[in-house]
């Protein structure tokens, strides 16, 4: 359908995006002209609450490496904002301040302070504002971007990305967005956003800002030693899901991620209007499948014993597969990773699956491949 391809020579990755919300042209114009985007988020003091949801949002930045592509996301529009700076290996953030577990741990200070905008009420802490109606927040982490493809501010209308997505018969991350601030997007999803803005524009989006928010000196990029040592250590699986997307060293060498893009959270159901079954982590290969829009990889994690329960999520996801792609849902490989699990997970996992299917625990010394 849509095919993008980067500069003549480069080594071509399955395409990355993300998709961010936004509610004014004014915070669209200052992440734009600044190069910047965080999200407003409560600020954490002590330990983070597993009702929280800080864990969930990090794992969206955690997902993300350098060049993947970003779209915001305003009344209607969708505004390019350029490619991530990063690191390609790790996840590619940079911690903003004292007030998320490890900004502390690594002594971050506060490189982007938006207290000082008129729609915000400074407090006596650098970095942390009072937003109306809403209460204390911060941005304890940044993406920075540029771009390199001469398309920032390059605008098409959201309408124009979904008609193209109507052409899939199953929601993807773009589309079933609603109630988060951003979120990766499949390959699929990132070329036709590509293709649709360099072949069908609509307006460019005027990038300059009279605000006077600025970056202070290089923010502090990410580095495993700033996170978990052992996926043991995670205290919910968004923490477990965050933890193994910013630094896959963690996981086992069957689950390390090579040449592919990363998602998480993308749906495998079909259309519902609640509580569609999203797949942790997906891995999207060279050898995509369904233009980029169905992972090659897909990971469920669990960070307490599981057994039959755990089977029967994946067990919905291929058989969903099965249903839509016929021909290419074989080819799609999934992992039920787990500390451990009960005697009848492996027995469970129906006959017609199993070639497909592998059960992965890990302890506190190793993880091992349970067949």
């Amino acid at each position: 359908m849509y095919a993008h391809k980067e500069a003549e020579g480069a080594s071509v990755l399955p395409s990355a995006g993300l998709f961010i919300t936004l509610y004014d042209e004014q915070t669209l114009r200052l992440y734009l002209d600044r190069g910047v985007y965080g999200q407003l988020m409560a600020p954490v003091f002590d330990k983070v609450s597993v009702r929280s949801r800080h864990h969930h949002i990090l794992a969206d930045y955690a997902c993300v490496r350098r060049g993947a592509h970003v779209f915001f996301f305003l009344h209607r529009k969708i505004i390019y904002g350029g490619q991530v700076l990063g690191s390609e290996t790790v996840g590619s953030f940079c911690l903003n301040g004292p007030y998320s577990p490890m900004g502390r741990k690594a002594q971050a200070q506060i490189y982007w302070d938006e207290s000082t905008r008129e729609t915000y009420r400074a407090t006596a802490r650098p970095g942390l504002f009072t937003v109306p109606t809403v209460g204390e927040r911060c941005q304890p982490y940044l993406l920075r971007f540029s771009d390199a493809l001469n398309l920032q501010g390059t605008t098409i209308t959201s309408d124009q990305l979904y008609f193209e997505l109507g052409n899939f018969n199953y929601p993807l991350p773009s589309n079933s967005i609603s109630g988060m601030g951003f979120c990766t997007l499949t390959p699929g999803e990132t070329d036709i956003a590509l293709s649709l803005l360099r072949q069908e524009p609509m307006e460019l989006f005027e990038d300059t800002t009279r605000e006077t928010t600025q970056l202070l000196g290089a923010p502090l990029p990410f580095t495993p030693a700033y996170g978990i040592s052992h996926l043991h250590e995670a205290i919910s699986e968004a923490h477990l899901e965050a933890s193994a997307l910013a630094n896959p060293e963690l996981l086992p060498p069957p689950l390390r991620p090579e040449r592919t893009t990363l998602c998480r959270q993308v749906p495998i159901s079909p259309f519902k209007p609640y509580q569609m079954d999203r797949a942790d982590i997906c891995y999207f290969s060279e050898d995509s499948i369904a233009e980029g829009t169905i992972p090659n990889t897909i990971i469920e994690l669990k960070n307490k014993r599981t057994g039959k329960s755990g089977v029967k999520q994946i067990e919905r996801y291929l058989a969903w597969l099965h249903k839509i792609l016929p021909r290419d849902a074989s080819r799609v490989s999934l992992y039920l990773f787990a500390p451990s699990f009960t005697k009848n997970a492996a027995t469970s996992i129906p006959s017609k699956y199993r070639d497909q299917v592998e059960l992965l625990e890990f302890n506190a010394t190793q993880a091992k491949l349970k067949r």
